[in-house]
Formats: structure tokens, C-alpha cells, sequence
């Protein structure tokens, strides 16, 4: 089976801050894996390494078969940082900012056709925003704006999913569907990786948990990582 990820001896550093050391990961298509850890350990690093966003110090990157900078790579790639990074002031639609989405496939100069405009539909669909397509993204809660950057990571069809924090402002009642919404990709042959702070949301859908903590890479099972958390939160 084609690998998607591999990360061979990663290291990187903030400054004099060291955040990952020697890390090794491969992730064969079609798998969902959660990443977990306590804030600062690298998780979102890694996603942005993975992205493109981030050089590696130390080590290599290649996903999908080749560098992440690549743009044939990076367009096969749908990614959801945490938060927002446009500016509030613009007016745009939801429809607007899934639709964003498609730009690295098909050039930022393109005219949607029907079948762009019904993939549009169905990314908004999927994550239960539908009825919402036509208002301002930023009168939304910030549930809602986080579910409408999920649809714009989703639209493109990518081959390798990069989701940051997915759930978050997201009702507990949502995040069943979204972790379905997500099993169902992988099993379509999506590989998908989702940073989560809370290890009930994905536990009953997903492949492997890593632990990300020390600068390494640990699998670890459900039971174990709330034992982790546990521990942590002690006094």
C-alpha cells in the first residue's frame, strides 16, 4: 500500500525552544489518525510540516509521494488550521470560503461550472451547513465559521486531510456526524489526520492515536491517553 506521510527523523525548533526530536511517522492511504498531546508539545506542528507551511531543521518530509512546496502535491491536499485567517472586516459568504477551496485545482482565474458548484453544496452538506450557505461567514457563531474552513478543506476531494483542532466551538451534539463524515472519507481512501485536545471525540472512529509529547511519537490506546490526561491535569 502507497505511503501518504512519511517523516523521517524530524527536529525543529522555535527559536531556542526545541519542540521536535527525531520524529518518524508513516501513514498509509486510507487511515484516520488522531493526533493528542498537551498544548506546545507539536502537534499542529506537524500538520504545518506536512503542509508545507514549515521547513524541517532536521529530516525530511514527503507526502503523497513527493515534497509538500510542491504545488501538484500541495493541491491534493486539503488542510484546516485552527481559527480564522482572513480578515473580519470582508464581507464573504460561506459559499464564498468553501468554494475557496478549489482554487489550487483549478487556478485562482477560473469560472465554477455546475459540477464545482455541486461540490461546493455537498462539502457544505457534509459538515451541516447547508441551510447557512448564503450568510456572512463572520455572523456566525464560532462553531459555524469553524465548520465552514472544514468544507473548504473538504471540497477539493483531497487524497491526504490535515485537520487542526476540527471540533473546536463545536457542539457535542455536531461532532458525531463530523467524526462519521471523516470515517467515511478514510474509508474511501482518504488518509486523514486530526489534532484533538479531547480523546472522546474520534476514539470511536479512528485507526491510531498518537501521542505527541517530549518531542517524540507514541501510539498509544484510548484508555491510555486519558490515563495521560489525567495525569496532567493533577495537582
Amino acid at each position: 500500500m502507497q505511503l501518504t506521510v512519511e517523516l523521517t527523523g524530524i527536529g525543529f525548533a522555535y527559536g531556542a525552544t526545541p519542540v521536535l526530536d527525531g520524529v518518524d511517522l508513516s501513514l498509509s492511504e486510507g487511515g484516520f489518525v488522531v493526533l493528542a498531546g498537551p498544548n506546545g508539545s507539536g502537534k499542529s506542528t506537524l500538520l504545518r510540516l506536512c503542509v508545507g507551511l514549515l521547513r524541517p531543521q532536521a529530516g525530511s518530509v514527503r507526502v503523497l509521494g513527493g515534497s509538500p512546496i510542491d504545488p501538484s502535491v500541495r493541491r491534493r491536499i486539503g488542510y484546516a488550521p485552527q481559527g480564522l485567517r482572513v480578515a473580519t472586516s470582508l464581507p464573504v459568504s460561506v459559499t464564498e470560503v468553501v468554494a475557496a477551496g478549489l482554487a489550487p485545482s483549478k487556478g485562482w482565474l477560473s469560472r465554477m461550472d455546475r459540477r464545482d458548484w455541486s461540490r461546493v453544496n455537498a462539502a457544505l452538506d457534509s459538515v451541516g451547513l447547508g441551510d447557512l450557505s448564503a450568510e456572512c461567514l463572520f455572523e456566525l457563531s464560532g462553531g459555524q465559521q469553524q465548520r465552514a474552513i472544514l468544507a473548504r478543506a473538504l471540497v477539493g476531494e483531497p487524497e491526504l486531510l490535515l485537520l487542526d483542532e476540527p471540533t473546536t466551538g463545536i457542539d457535542q451534539s455536531a461532532r458525531p456526524a463530523l467524526a462519521r463524515e471523516l470515517r467515511r472519507r478514510a474509508d474511501a481512501g482518504v488518509t486523514v489526520v486530526a489534532v484533538s485536545h479531547d480523546p472522546d471525540d474520534f476514539h470511536q472512529f479512528c485507526d491510531r492515536i498518537l501521542l505527541v509529547e517530549g518531542g517524540r511519537l507514541r501510539q498509544v490506546t484510548h484508555e491510555e491517553l486519558h490515563t495521560h490526561i489525567e495525569l496532567e491535569a493533577a495537582p
